[in-house]
């Protein structure tokens, strides 16, 4: 297994044991995000997500 994909294994898991309503207020954020990102070309997104990514575990 891909450490992505270990990655987001551990990820999943922990979205599925938040409360109803966190869980439905961050799979609402993932779609936002996604739309968003289908403006872009893939790769440009996915390296500004990642750079999200870092910022906000910065924080």
């Amino acid at each position: 297994m891909k450490e992505e994909e270990a990655s987001l294994m551990i990820l999943q898991h922990a979205i599925d044991k938040l409360e109803a309503d966190k869980k439905k207020q961050v799979m609402n954020c993932v779609a936002a995000i996604q739309e968003v990102m289908q403006g872009f070309d893939p790769e440009d997104a996915g390296l500004a997500l990642m750079l999200v990514a870092a910022q906000v575990a910065a924080e």
